[in-house]
Parts: structure tokens; sequence; C-alpha cells
């Protein structure tokens, strides 16, 4: 689930202006998506000269691999653009493109602009990108944020902050808040950045996220993180939710770390939270078993929800662990309850969970 990431805002977007560097005289994606005209700037020229002699053939550069103005890393760029396969076309451009220098990257976008609209010179366009935002993320940056306000496609954003992020993911995440983006396009954006920041070092992202987190949240940063840590790491992305100080974020931070730690190991999961003392921590672990393992076996999800101590908790682990076969076979569900250790008063709470409209979870 995408979350609304909160976070603190960083500098302006002077810096970034400053560091264009290129035209916008891009054409991408699946249709054309071009800047409008304008006076060729001193900069323009001086890309669009990258790869342009005075005396160039009617034939369209992208076709053509010969001239000593194309660099032998242009035409190899050319040849995996070409490749059929989508997969096989992003590795090759990928693989290439880790070899260039900037001014080899200047050169590549130019080529790339001279491409058909389509899905060969949106693939190519997108990993040139994101080399250039690992290379020099405020000028990759700047140049995306210009064209996005040209043509309100943001997919170059996108991919210069992923290319930014792989060398510092704090300040690409911050950045991302200072470009002007509508609401839901910077929330998007910051959540994938969020996300490859805690792929690539889950615990620098954790200490982030701790320290920006906003408890009255039921999404925002931790959960972001735990999310992502524990598809690696389960053990130490539960272990970091359970020392957050209470709040809501951390209920949903345990919960999707619990979660993916039950469907890749449910015994090594159980037994740490078997071993934790009692308290909200525990309790969020279990009732998140409880869900789990309901789902499966219902007998069992409410062994895991007689864990929970807190009675309100309790309600809803256990309507988690009997949900589904209450909706199939009533009768049965009720048997289960009615012969657990579950209280007479949690039992008919739960029970009133599941027989009213609205969400059992609430």
């Amino acid at each position: 689930m995408n979350s609304p990431i909160s976070g603190g805002l960083f500098g302006g977007m002077a810096p970034l202006v400053g560091s264009v560097g290129v035209a916008l005289v891009v054409g991408f994606g699946v249709g054309r998506v071009t800047a409008p005209s304008k006076p060729a700037s001193s900069a323009e020229v001086e890309v669009a000269q990258a790869t342009r002699g005075e005396g160039e053939s009617e034939e369209p550069k992208w076709q053509s691999v010969e001239g000593s103005e194309r660099s032998e890393m242009v035409s190899e760029l050319a040849g995996a653009a070409a490749m059929g396969s989508p997969k096989d076309r992003s590795r090759a451009l990928e693989d290439i493109l880790a070899k260039a220098g900037l001014d080899e990257v200047k050169k590549a976008l130019a080529w790339a602009n001279t491409l058909p609209d389509g899905p060969m010179k949106k693939a190519a366009l997108a990993k040139i990108m994101e080399r250039w935002g690992q290379l020099d993320g405020p000028g990759a940056v700047a140049y995306a944020t210009e064209l996005y306000a040209e043509t309100g496609n943001a997919s170059l954003i996108r991919e210069a902050l992923k290319g930014w992020a792989t060398k510092d993911p704090k300040t690409a995440y911050q950045q991302a808040a200072e470009l002007g983006l509508s609401n839901g396009l910077q929330r998007d954006i910051r959540y994938e950045l969020l996300t490859q920041w805690a792929d690539q070092n889950p615990s620098d992202a954790a200490g982030y996220a701790g320290a920006n987190r906003n408890p009255e949240n039921w999404g925002g940063v931790v959960r972001t993180v735990a999310e992502q840590w524990a598809k690696q790491d389960p053990k130490s992305a539960v272990t970091w939710a359970a020392s957050l100080t209470s709040g809501k974020d951390k209920k949903s931070a345990l919960y999707e770390a619990v979660s993916s730690w039950a469907d890749q190991d449910v015994g090594a999961a159980a037994s740490y939270i078997t071993a934790q003392p009692p308290g909200e921590g525990r309790d969020t672990m279990a009732g998140t078993l409880a869900r789990k393992i309901g789902q499966e076996n219902p007998e069992a999800g409410i062994k895991w929800a007689a864990m929970v101590g807190d009675p309100s908790a309790q309600e809803r682990a256990v309507a988690g662990a009997l949900i589904d076969l209450y909706r199939k076979d009533e009768a049965q569900a009720r048997k289960i309850l009615q012969t657990s250790s579950i209280s007479t008063q949690v039992q008919q709470a739960a029970l009133a969970r599941m027989t009213n409209r609205g969400p059992w979870w609430r």
C-alpha cells in the first residue's frame, strides 16, 4: 500500500536551475511530448553539436552507426535500444551506460532525442537519465524538472531522482519535495525513493524514518521502511519497529514486517514473538500472526489471538483470525470461538465486529 510519506524540506530550486546544462528538446514516451519551440540557447547548441556534424546526412541518426562524431558508446546504445525484448533492452542499456562519464551521457541524451517516439526512445531516455542522476543528481533533476514544466510528463524526474538516490538517497528523497510537483505525484515518487533507500541501506533509512515519523499516521515513513527491510531481513525489521515509541505508525510497521516474516518463515516469526515480553509490541505481533495464520487455520489463529493482552487489541485479533471462516461458515466460526480460551466479553465484542457491516478491524 502506498502511504503518504512525511519528511523535511530541502533546499530550493535555485541550485538545480543553475546546473541544467542541456536543452529541453526531448520527445519521449508513447506519443510525442516535446517542449514548445523556442530560440536555441548556447547550451542547446553545445549539446546538439555533441552528435551532429555540419554535413549531416538525410538518414536518421539513430539508424546510422557511421561518422566520426558518433562515439562507440552511442553506437552500442543504438544496438541495445533496437532489442526486441524490453527486459533485455533495459539490461543492455544499463550495462553500457554504467561505463559512461558525464560527457558521454550528454552525447547519449542528444542521440536519444533523435529516436522516433515509442518504447525504444522511452527506454533509452529512462536509462540515460538514471545514469545522469548517478553522476550529477542536481543537474539531471534540474533538466528533468524544466522539461516537466514544459510538458507535464514527470517520468524523467523519476529516473533522475532514482539515479541520484543510488549515491545520495537522503538528498534525493528530500529534494523530491522541492520540485513543485502535485501532492499525489510527490507522494508516489518519495515512496519509491524511500523504498529504494531502505533496500540499499535499511539501517540508514530506518534512522531517517525514526527521526521524521508521524505517530498519528497509519502509514508514513516507518511503515515504508519496515515493509521493505522485512523483504531482506525480517527479524531486523521487526526488532526495529518494535523499538519505536507508541503510535499508529509503529503498529502498521510491525504489521507489515511480521506479515512479511510469516510469509517467509512462519516458524521463525512465531518463535520470536513468543519470546517477547508482554506489552503493546507483542500484542501487535501476535495479532498480526493470528490474522495471517487464521486465514488458513482459524483454530491456530485463535490461539495466537489469546496471547494478546489488551482487550481491545484482542477483539481485533480474534476477528482477524475468524473473519474469513465466519463469512463462509458462521456456525463453525462460532463453535471455534466458544471452545477457545477467549473471555466471553471479548468473544461478544469480536462477534459484533464480524457481524457489523463496517470493517472488522476498526
